[in-house]
């Protein structure tokens, strides 16, 4: 049984989310939203649920934490076959059986674009450590970005 939401199809029996032909990009936005009807869908409730979201808090006035689409079990996505280039980029797309979102497809390369952007860094490397702040801050200051507009202002 399958329920669509364009351009993908949630195939329940087989967990695949598949995407439609002539679809080579994916934002994780928009796979979210289907992923939110599908499993409200009267074809959706009958099943676990195929993914979750996280991200879009807001931090300030127009600015939000870019969003991670986790797909659940064996959930994955799967482009059609073909010889090309496929990209999942706008957030960040995790989970999957063995932690690989992206189900193989002759001929297709994914590019799985993902940003570390909004992330908390701990010291230790792991959870339960300490926040060093000061290496937080010496990190984004390093940033080729932060260095660019540093540059610009003539402050370094």
């Amino acid at each position: 049984m399958s329920y669509y939401v364009a351009p993908f199809t949630f195939d329940f029996a087989a967990s695949l989310i598949r995407v439609d032909a002539g679809v080579s990009d994916v934002i994780c936005l928009d796979l979210y939203t289907a992923i939110k009807e599908a499993q409200s869908s009267q074809e959706g409730i009958l099943y676990e649920h195929l993914g979750s979201g996280s991200g879009l808090v807001t931090l300030g006035p127009g600015v939000e934490v870019g969003i991670t689409v986790e797909l659940l079990g064996n959930w994955q996505l799967q482009f059609p076959a073909g010889n090309y280039v496929a990209r999942v980029s706008g957030g960040n797309l995790v989970g999957g059986p063995g932690g690989d979102p992206i189900a193989y497809t002759a001929g297709v390369q994914v590019l799985l674009i993902q940003s570390a952007a909004s992330t908390v860094v701990l010291s230790g490397g792991g959870s339960g450590g300490t926040v060093d702040n000061a290496a937080i801050a010496n990190a984004v200051w390093a940033s080729p970005l932060a260095l660019t507009v540093l540059k610009f202002l003539g402050l370094k």
